[in-house]
């Protein structure tokens, strides 16, 4: 308990930061204006203490110190949209006369009426003034609460003095400066409350600020990122179109052609699970496997799959991911597909219906079988098309509430397949997504690569 008040205690008196009083000063000015405002509607309160005893004998002689408290608040509230740059002061001396001028009410009924019921009554009123003090903490001036505890300390012991001779020796000390203590406290309570607004405020906008950093950071990722994505690449003997959506700029879904020699081509596309930064950063990583790995490896789905899964076991332990790998033969006319735990392929010979071709592995990471996937060999010709895509799509859930499922984004491709340009198809695919099943986001990462062989 001591170590908690001294530590207020310290943190009321000590220096803040360069950067805590910059952001201070930009939120002060607002702060201020709630407390002028509050000051301006609560001291109407006051006005009730012409029904209360004794001061409904001396309604004439209490309207003066009342007046000169709305006037006093008045010009404070002239200043609230004002230009100055002594607002502070304008809020400290408005309150001084105005606090003045109540407890000089109080004091001027008690000498005119001076019985002790009256006396009690008075000390009752004057410890509700413990409101204006805790009104202060609406500022984020430190001392605010201090400064007018201190100055209705100032005007107790200016009302004891004038306590007349009766009532000072028909009561103890303790009931006469009993108001002092309510003062004081109050004044601990609001600079409390200052203090941990003031932490609060400056918290925040160091979390705006790592937020703002990391949001700089993300973009900057996000721009590396896209930079990895093949753009404008030209494959001879496929055409290509790809779309890819992260709900956090960036995200565990990658895809990269591999040319070999003699016009061959891989097709790897991956997909890390979870999704942001470190999702990321895998798919990054297998993106630079893949481009290193001998050569031998990249003419089998099977081998390349298999040094990944090894790989993301021995160097990512906490990492898997689902992977496929398609290495096009233009010489023999033939696809060799690997698949470890990745959506099936759909395939559509020219001018056919898109259908499923099943494969058989297991996801990357956990080391758990070899050969990791088996592979399978497909006839291909001119015309063909196939499509590769990520679960983020198919587990997007439509407006029926169910998820969208291989089966609905088959039937979209069919609905589609007429169409002669492969733009054409991936424009059709996200229409119909958000028409016909009601998907206008993605909840995961989500990526579909159309391919068309030449």
């Amino acid at each position: 308990m001591s170590q908690t008040f001294f530590r207020y205690f310290h943190d009321l008196f000590k220096q803040p930061s360069q950067s805590d009083t910059q952001v201070f000063q930009l939120v002060e000015l607002k702060y201020d204006r709630v407390y002028i405002l509050y000051a301006f509607l609560i001291h109407f309160s006051t006005y009730f203490l012409l029904i209360l005893p004794p001061f409904f004998s001396f309604i004439p002689d209490m309207l003066p110190y009342l007046f000169g408290i709305t006037i006093a608040r008045l010009v404070l509230l002239s200043q609230n949209y004002a230009k100055t740059n002594k607002l502070g002061f304008i809020i400290f001396f408005s309150g001084f006369v105005s606090d003045a001028l109540l407890y000089a009410a109080v004091c001027s009924a008690l000498v005119r009426a001076p019985s002790l019921e009256n006396f009690y009554l008075s000390n009752a009123y004057l410890m509700a003034m413990s409101v204006p003090v805790l009104l202060y903490s609406l500022r984020l001036d430190r001392l605010s609460c201090i400064y007018g505890g201190v100055y209705f300390v100032f005007f107790h012991l200016v009302y004891i003095y004038f306590i007349p001779a009766n009532i000072v020796e028909s009561t103890s000390l303790l009931s006469r400066v009993f108001p002092i203590f309510i003062f004081t406290g109050s004044a601990l309570i609001g600079s409390v409350f200052i203090l941990n607004k003031r932490k609060n405020i400056s918290d925040l906008y160091k979390l705006s600020e790592e937020r703002r950093y990391m949001q700089q950071e993300l973009e900057l990722a996000k721009k590396v990122q896209d930079a990895l994505f093949p753009k404008d690449l030209k494959i001879p003997g496929i055409k290509y179109k790809y779309y890819r959506k992260n709900p956090n700029l960036i995200g565990g879904d990658f895809f990269d052609f591999v040319q070999l020699r003699e016009g061959n081509v891989g097709v790897f596309l991956t997909d890390v699970a979870g999704h942001g930064i470190s999702s990321a950063m895998v798919a990054s990583i297998m993106k630079v496997l893949v481009s290193t790995i001998p050569y031998r490896f990249k003419l089998s789905p099977g081998k390349l799959l298999e040094y990944l899964d090894e790989r993301l076991a021995k160097d990512l332990n906490k990492y898997h991911a689902s992977a496929v790998y398609l290495f096009f033969d233009f010489v023999e006319k033939r696809l060799n597909i690997g698949n470890a735990g990745h959506p099936y392929l759909i395939h559509a010979p020219k001018a056919d219906l898109f259908s499923e071709i099943e494969t058989n592995g297991a996801i990357l990471g956990f080391n758990i079988r070899s050969p990791i996937v088996q592979e399978k060999l497909l006839s291909f010709a001119s015309g063909d098309r196939f499509v590769i895509y990520t679960d983020g799509l198919i587990e997007s859930v439509t407006s029926r509430g169910e998820e969208l499922g291989a089966e609905g984004f088959l039937q979209i491709l069919n609905k589609n397949r007429a169409l002669t340009e492969l733009h054409e198809l991936e424009d059709a695919i996200l229409q119909e997504l958000k028409s016909e099943f009601g998907i206008e986001a993605f909840a995961d990462d989500t990526m579909f690569l159309l391919l068309e062989v030449d």
